[in-house]
Parts: structure tokens; sequence; C-alpha cells
């Protein structure tokens, strides 16, 4: 999660850039232009999560973790970004994997996902004993 929480600042200073842009440069701290601008960073999430679930079942993060999500179609990944929303930061989802029979989320409980371990690619080389020409 602390990969993930990398790439999301990542993301996140990205959509503000824009948002900084699109908006004439004004101020997005106040009023109802900071309202649009937590909006526009999440959909901008959404849509860096869906898109990741959707083409391979994993985020950057997961793939460096091996972690896939499978059992996933666009109503479920929208139900499960959906959940992990408000279940993850407040840290009730987190709780409820270290109790739940198969280690998974709440919000993949809820949702019909699974996280699973990635294999090994079939495309790896193999090390071998023998030393090269």
């Amino acid at each position: 999660m602390v990969y993930e929480a990398l790439l999301l600042f990542a993301v996140a200073f990205f959509a503000g850039w824009l948002f900084f842009f699109a908006s004439g440069g004004r101020d997005a701290t106040a009023g109802w232009l900071r309202h649009a601008l937590q909006l526009f960073v999440l959909v901008v999430f959404a849509g860096y999560f869906l898109w990741c679930w959707l083409r391979g079942g994993q985020t950057l993060a997961m793939r460096a973790w091996r972690i896939r999500l499978v059992d996933v179609t666009p109503r479920k990944a929208l139900l499960r970004f959906a959940l992990a929303v408000p279940l993850v930061p407040t840290g009730i989802s987190i709780l409820w994997s270290l109790f739940d029979r198969d280690r998974q989320f709440l919000h993949d409980r809820l949702s019909g996902t699974r996280l699973v371990l990635a294999g090994v690619s079939a495309a790896r080389p193999t090390t071998s004993s023998a030393s090269p020409p």
C-alpha cells in the first residue's frame, strides 16, 4: 500500500497540475474550486485504478509485489473502487484482512473480487550453470 500511495501521489500531482492550468491558474484552495479539484482527483484515481484492473488485473504497485486482481468485471471494479475509497483510509478494510479466512480485504469480499499471487512469467530466462561462450 505504501508503493500504491507513492504512485497515487504522482497521479494526484499530475491531476492537480492539469486542473491548475485548466482553471486558468486560479487559487483552488477555497470555495467551489476546491471541491471541483477534489472531485477531479477522485475521478482521475478511479480512471487509474479501473484502467489498470480491467486491462491486466494489476496496478504498477501490484506488479512490483506480484499481486493480481481476479474475478474482475467493469461493474465489480467500479464497486471495488467505491468501497475502497472509505474503507481503506479508515483502516476498516485492512483490519478486516487480518481476520479474514483468505486474507482478503473487505472491499474485495463485498465486490466479489479476489487478490492472488501472480505466477512467475514463463518468459523469464532461466539460470544455468553453463558459462556463456
